[in-house]
C-alpha cells in the first residue's frame, strides 16, 4: 500500500516535471513516459499489466474522458466553424489512406489474408486524442491548426471504432451488414453529440438553480464521467458526447438571452479548470506509462512491418496535407506539424485486443502488430514535431513544403511582397 501511495505522488510530480521539460525543449513528455513504461515493464519486468488488474483499463478510459472534456472546453465557436470542414476532410482522407496502407503492407508484403489486412488498416485509422490534444497546446501553431488536429483525432476515433467493431462482428458471425456501418457513422454519432449538448445545458441549469448543493471541486469532471458512462451504456459514442459537453459549456454566451437567464453564467469556474488541469496531468502520466507496459515486441518481423507501416502513414499524411491545406492560409510549421501528428494510442490499443477476444483467426498476429505500431508512431510523431519546431530544420528540410512559407503566405505572394 505504501509503495502505491508513493507511486501516485511520484506520478503527480513526474507529470509536471515532464510537462515543463516539453515546454522548454519541445521533446514530448509522452514519449519519455512510454519509454519509461516499456523499460519498467517488458524490459526490466518490474511492472506487469496484471499488477493493475481492471484498474489499468479504467484509468485509461478516465484519461481519455478527461482529456476530451478539457479539449472541448478549449474549443471556440470561431475556431470550430473555420476548422471543422478541414478537420473532417483530413480525417476521412487520412482514414482512407491508412486502410490502403494496411492492405499494401499486410496483404501485399506480409502475405497475410485480406480480412486481416483490412482489420489492420482500419485499426490504425485513428490518431490518438489523448496524445494530440495535450501536445498541440505547447506548440507554436495557429489556433485554427490546433483545432483542426484536435477535431481530426475525435473524427478518426469515430470512424475507426465504429467501422472496426462492425467489421469484427461481421467476421466473427460470418456476415457483414453495411446498414450497421452507416447507422454507426451517421445517426449514432449525431445522437451522441446531441445528448452531449443536452448534458451541457442540464449541467448549466443545475449550477444555476442548485449552486449551493453542488461541490466546488470535481463536480464538472464527475458530470463528464456520468455523461460518458450513460452514452456508452446506451451504445452511443461517449467520446463524442463528452467533447460536445465541453464545447457547449465553453460557448454558452452564444445562446439566446432568455436561455441565459435560466443557465449559469459560470458553469466551469476557474477552480474547476485548475483542478481539471491537475487531474489531467496525473491521468495522462499514468496512461502513457501504462501504454508503455502494454507494448510487446514479440517478433522482429512484425516490428519491421510496423516500422514500414508507420513510414507509409506519415507519407500519406504528407499527401493529405498537400491536397487539403492552402498555402495562403497555413504556415510551413502548421503543414509540417500536421504531417507529423499521426500517433496511434488508446483506441488502437483497445481495438487490437478485440479480434483475439472474438476468436478471429490471426487475432494474435493483429494484436502484436498494432501494439508494435503504437510506440513507433509515437516516436515518429515526437521526433518530427520536435524537429519541426526548429527553424534550422525547417530551412534545411522544408523543401517538401516549399508551397508554404514561414508566415503563411504563398511563395508567389511572398516574392511579390519582397520585390515591393
Amino acid at each position: 500500500m505504501s509503495i502505491a501511495i508513493i507511486g501516485l505522488a511520484s506520478l503527480f510530480f513526474l507529470g509536471h516535471g515532464l510537462s515543463w521539460f516539453f515546454a522548454k525543449t519541445k521533446i514530448p513528455d509522452l514519449l519519455i513516459l512510454v519509454i519509461g513504461g516499456y523499460i519498467l515493464g517488458p524490459i526490466l519486468g518490474i511492472l506487469h499489466v496484471s499488477d493493475f488488474g481492471k484498474v489499468g483499463d479504467i484509468v485509461s478510459t478516465l484519461a481519455l474522458i478527461v482529456i476530451l472534456y478539457e479539449g472541448g472546453l478549449h474549443l471556440s465557436t470561431k475556431d470550430l466553424l473555420s476548422s471543422s470542414l478541414p478537420a473532417a476532410g483530413l480525417a476521412v482522407l487520412g482514414f482512407i489512406f491508412t486502410i490502403i496502407v494496411g492492405v499494401i503492407a499486410v496483404y501485399g508484403i506480409a502475405l497475410q489474408p485480406l480480412p486481416i489486412a483490412l482489420l489492420v488498416g482500419i485499426g490504425i485509422g485513428s490518431t490518438s486524442s489523448a496524445i494530440v490534444i495535450p501536445m498541440v497546446q505547447y506548440l507554436s501553431l495557429e489556433d485554427k491548426t490546433k483545432t483542426i488536429l484536435s477535431l481530426e483525432s475525435a473524427f478518426t476515433d469515430v470512424l475507426t471504432i465504429v467501422i472496426f467493431l462492425v467489421v469484427v462482428d461481421g467476421m466473427a458471425q460470418g456476415a457483414f451488414a453495411a446498414t450497421d456501418l452507416l447507422i454507426g457513422l451517421g445517426p449514432h454519432t449525431l445522437i451522441a453529440a446531441f445528448w452531449g449538448i443536452c448534458s451541457a445545458l442540464i449541467w448549466a441549469f443545475i449550477k444555476k438553480r442548485f449552486a449551493q448543493l453542488i461541490p466546488k471541486a470535481f463536480a464538472g469532471e464527475a458530470w463528464a464521467l456520468l455523461t460518458y458512462g450513460l452514452l456508452d451504456l446506451s451504445g452511443l459514442n461517449g467520446a463524442i458526447g463528452v467533447l460536445a459537453l465541453g464545447f457547449v459549456l465553453a460557448n454558452l454566451y452564444l445562446l439566446p438571452d432568455w436561455m441565459k437567464d435560466l443557465l449559469s453564467r459560470d458553469p466551469v469556474s476557474f477552480s474547476d479548470l485548475t483542478l481539471l488541469k491537475e487531474i489531467t496531468f496525473l491521468l495522462r502520466t499514468f496512461f502513457f506509462l501504462y501504454l508503455g507496459i502494454l507494448i510487446k515486441f514479440s517478433d522482429w518481423k512484425i516490428v519491421a512491418i510496423a516500422f514500414f507501416i508507420c513510414i507509409l502513414i506519415f507519407a500519406s499524411r504528407y499527401i493529405a496535407v498537400l491536397l487539403l491545406y492552402k498555402p495562403n492560409k497555413y504556415k510551413k510549421l502548421d503543414a509540417m506539424v500536421t504531417t507529423a501528428m499521426g500517433p496511434r494510442g488508446l483506441a488502437c490499443a483497445v481495438l487490437a485486443t478485440l479480434p483475439i477476444q472474438r476468436g478471429i483467426e490471426g487475432g494474435e498476429w493483429i494484436q502484436n502488430l498494432l501494439f508494435a505500431i503504437i510506440p513507433i508512431s509515437i516516436v515518429f510523431t515526437a521526433l518530427f514535431v520536435s524537429l519541426s519546431e526548429s527553424e534550422k530544420f525547417r530551412s534545411r528540410f522544408g523543401r517538401l513544403f516549399n508551397k508554404f512559407s514561414e508566415n503563411g503566405e504563398s511563395q508567389s505572394e511572398h516574392q511579390i511582397l519582397s520585390n515591393t
